[in-house]
């Protein structure tokens, strides 16, 4: 491809432009393992690679290191795809088409998966080096992290020798020194039906145009949640007029605020005017409401394509998917006591959609500490049970713990120091609300835990950009912390 051929660091780019033509979509890993599986054996490094495609590879000491404790890197090989409505990219068997503008690599039309691909690019530039110092290294590279954690959690730690991690799953140039865990739960009513009652019709109400984003980025933004919102609507409908629902659905996947809804209402024919009206009051509402966080959000009225449904939900149901809806916990919930300004717990309602014999949502929480996470669970448990007896709360997925916070970390301490003599300055030590794997290897372990993030602007959305100069300084930030960690000899 050779398209990054004359960019810094050049070892990196070269191995970032590789890997950007092989497939690596979350649950589909194999291509990029195998790839990985192949580059260590070339280098007569040991390798394992499970059942679900997760790697280690270990990598000797060099340039002073042999002695040194042992460090693990960390990463994950998945990248989410996502890509514009006019693309025709198929992330199946097309490579990503990489460009550079304004300083910054870009996918045409698509995802990057700079998040976590530069991370690995870094990990094999180190691996394929025999000038750089560093300790000897196991690469820890995982499958299925954007789609939850799944490979983290089954990975085997008792392969695991090292007590120090250097993570590379950041999206900044500030140094990450503890951050949430995180878990998703499905909530689901029996979709009881009824038929329509006679001199109705039907009405699709649409809500887009909402900024959307990262539940874990962007939850204290006080951004529009499509769903939240498309079901107050419904309510202050219901307040008024004779309203029945016959299909709800938004979002798409967890982990993003929804960004659109839509709903097919079922009204008298004889208000169907006013209805339409009173949407145009609640649009108008919406739009002064979000006039800064999503300046383009929208409401309005489109024709029911096709047949009408003529089944619509029994009133229990609605009521009991309204309540749920308009009652769950949503954003930041507390704040961290410890760390002040940072969210501590956190959730987000992000898919919901009505099927044959089901109403169903799935929300996602997030939290620096188990306990209180587990709290909201509860809290959750508790109002689907009081909205719906029929209601079931299950979880979904894994239970990702937290990273917690050690101000005494002597990795902090050291990639402080890296970064200080790396780029002249101070690096900015952040503690997030964004749920990452760390927390599954530093509490089977006990490992002492810090991460180096590159900039990567509007992850998970075709706007995904990698900035070069980012790349540059958090590699040279790497090469001094490496060389760092060679004088800590193993005991």
């Amino acid at each position: 491809m050779a398209v990054l051929g004359g960019v810094e660091p050049a070892r990196v780019m070269r191995f970032f432009e590789e890997i950007s033509g092989i497939q690596r979509g979350s649950g589909h890993e194999k291509p990029i393992s195998d790839y990985l599986t192949k580059f260590a054996k070339a280098r007569g490094y040991e390798v394992v690679q499970d059942e679900l495609w997760n790697i280690l590879i270990k990598v000797p000491g060099v340039c002073g290191g042999e002695d040194a404790e042992p460090v693990i890197l960390h990463g994950h090989m998945d990248m989410q795809w996502k890509k514009t409505e006019q693309s025709s990219h198929d992330f199946f068997k097309d490579q990503l088409q990489l460009y550079i503008e304004d300083g910054f690599i870009h996918a045409k039309e698509t995802t990057l998966g700079a998040d976590n691909g530069i991370g690995v690019a870094y990990m094999l530039a180190l691996a394929d080096s025999d000038n750089i110092p560093h300790p000897p290294l196991e690469i820890v590279l995982t499958v299925m992290e954007e789609t939850g954690k799944k490979g983290a959690a089954a990975y085997n730690t008792s392969l695991l020798s090292a007590k120090k991690m250097l993570d590379f799953n950041w999206i900044d140039d500030r140094i990450l020194a503890g951050c949430t865990g995180d878990t998703s739960l499905r909530v689901s009513f029996p979709a009881i039906k009824e038929p329509a009652p006679p001199k109705t019709i039907f009405l699709r109400i649409v809500m887009d145009g909402l900024k959307g984003g990262h539940s874990d980025l962007n939850i204290n933004e006080g951004r529009a949640n499509a769903i939240i919102q498309t079901a107050r609507v419904i309510d202050r409908l219901r307040s008024e007029f004779y309203i029945r629902v016959a299909d709800i659905k938004a979002g798409d996947r967890i982990g993003l605020i929804p960004s659109e809804a839509e709903a097919v209402l079922c009204v008298k024919e004889s208000e169907k005017a006013a209805v339409e009206l009173k949407i145009a009051e609640l649009a108008e509402m919406l739009s002064k409401e979000y006039d800064v966080s999503d300046p383009e959000i929208s409401l309005r009225v489109e024709k029911v394509e096709g047949a009408d449904p003529r089944q619509v939900l029994e009133d229990g149901v609605l009521n009991g998917l309204l309540q749920t809806i308009l009652l769950i916990p949503h954003g930041a919930i507390t704040l961290n006591m410890h760390v002040p300004g940072q969210i501590e717990t956190s959730n987000n309602l992000s898919v919901l959609a009505t099927e044959e014999n089901e109403c169903w949502m799935m929300t996602t929480l997030t939290g620096a500490l188990f306990s209180r996470k587990h709290d909201v669970i509860y809290r959750i448990k508790n109002l689907a049970s009081l909205a719906h007896q029929g209601a079931k709360v299950e979880m979904f997925g894994v239970d990702a713990p937290e990273f917690p916070y050690n101000p005494d970390s002597s990795m902090l301490a050291m990639a402080r120091k890296a970064f200080r003599e790396a780029r002249g300055f101070e690096g900015e030590v952040h503690i997030s609300n964004f749920s990452l794997e760390l927390g599954f290897f530093i509490r089977a372990n006990g490992l002492d835990c810090v991460s180096i993030g590159t900039l990567i602007p509007d992850i998970h959305t075709p706007d995904e950009r990698l900035c070069v100069e980012s790349a540059q300084n958090t590699w040279k930030t790497i090469v001094v912390l490496m060389r760092d960690l060679c004088s800590v000899k193993a005991r």
